[in-house]
């Protein structure tokens, strides 16, 4: 086709030169129909042989060729103004916009729609694993232990007054181990001091350890057991109303106070809880408690109770707790069970009708170097203390 367009051209040309002298400015037109090559053959055709004006117009038709090819051909467009150059060899650049076609390869860059491979930049949010720097709040203190050097834990402790024979009827004889008669001198406690002769009596030191010195803790404990009944004074019974013997258990807890000074033959069951040495009580607590307190009404009659009670002590480490049992004629109260007063004819017939040790009791198989005998239907008082929470105020 190229060819064709060149012959006719140079018929055109030839004409022209025939005709006037000044066709040879035609001939920078035909450098514009090079141009034409950047597009169709349509370009080069008869405004060729037109005067170096006309072809200075197809030159622009090759503008349009370029369209065709791409952004690039638009380049061509550029050839345009080689109109002003009038020569048409300027035109000829605009064959080299053709190549502009070369541009499409552009399009390879849609590969940077790889680019949002950079959205991974969001695993930056793991940096909020550090909220579990609160687990800091573990560093409380310790919560303190209850123990005694002689008699272990105070979870689970026992005052015991085991019979040192079966006794006649409903008492037993209760003489402090390796004694053969029955101590007579004053018994005393901390600062107090009783008229009571101190019989068979033995306490039981335990110490509030460990904990936070500054705190005070609320010490829950369950008391199980059997024990006579004894008055007291300058404190509160639990129980409003008069004891009942003939129920299986009876809450005698008694807080406050000291042991009653009417009948000092009767048995003391006690808790007294000491500041160490410069220390100071907890402000309002109270520091005694007693564990088998009767009304007037039953006081110095033969009974064996069953106890079943619960009380919270206020304590700070440092402090000791004591147990007491205080036995002032070395002469115990059976138990015979429910009912009373005891009047038994013989040991056999009150064993006959003892109550059974609570279940949830293990009596010890010795206690302080004695036998304990009968476990299962005691002879013949215990107390046992479960602590049942410890609480930090």
């Amino acid at each position: 086709m190229k060819s064709i367009l060149l012959t006719s051209a140079s018929a055109l040309l030839l004409t022209a030169a025939a005709c006037s002298s000044t066709g040879s400015s035609g001939n920078p037109g035909q450098g514009g129909s090079i141009g034409s090559g950047g597009s169709t053959s349509t370009g080069g055709t008869s405004s060729g042989g037109e005067t170096g004006t006309g072809g200075a117009s197809s030159g622009g038709s090759t503008g349009t060729g370029g369209s065709v090819t791409g952004t690039g051909g638009s380049t061509g467009t550029g050839g345009t103004t080689g109109t002003g150059g009038a020569t048409g060899s300027g035109g000829a650049t605009g064959t080299g916009g053709a190549t502009g076609t070369g541009g499409a390869t552009g399009t390879g860059g849609a590969t940077g729609t790889g680019g949002s491979a950079g959205s991974g930049g969001s695993a930056g949010a793991k940096g909020s694993g550090g909220a579990i720097g609160s687990g800091g709040s573990g560093g409380a203190a310790a919560l303190p232990t209850i123990t005694s050097t002689m008699f272990g834990s105070f979870d689970n402790a026992f005052m015991i007054t085991p019979c040192q024979g079966s006794g006649s009827g409903f008492d037993c004889p209760n003489l402090p181990t390796g004694s053969t008669s029955c101590p007579s001198a004053a018994w005393s406690y901390g600062s107090v001091t009783t008229t009571d002769p101190t019989g068979n009596t033995y306490d039981e030191v335990f110490t509030v350890n460990g904990g936070d010195p500054n705190k005070i803790y609320d010490v829950t404990v369950h008391v199980l057991g059997q024990a006579e009944g004894r008055t007291y004074t300058g404190g509160t019974r639990a129980l409003t109303a008069n004891v009942d013997p003939t129920a299986n258990t009876n809450n005698l807890l008694y807080t406050g106070g000291k042991p009653g000074t009417t009948r000092v033959d009767y048995n003391v069951f006690q808790l007294v809880i000491t500041p160490p040495s410069g220390g100071s009580a907890v402000a309002g607590a109270p520091t005694y408690y007693a564990f088998n307190a009767v009304d007037s009404t039953h006081e110095g009659n033969h009974y064996n109770y069953g106890l079943d009670e619960t009380f919270t002590m206020k304590v700070k480490s440092g402090d000791t707790i004591t147990l007491t049992s205080h036995d002032s004629n070395c002469i115990a109260i059976k138990n015979c069970g429910p009912g009373g007063p005891y009047n038994y004819a013989n040991a056999t017939a009150c064993e006959a009708n003892a109550r059974s040790t609570p279940a949830s009791v293990t009596l010890p198989t010795t206690f302080k170097g004695q036998s304990i005998t009968s476990p299962t239907k005691f002879q013949t008082q215990f107390l046992n203390f479960k602590v049942t929470s410890i609480v930090a105020e």
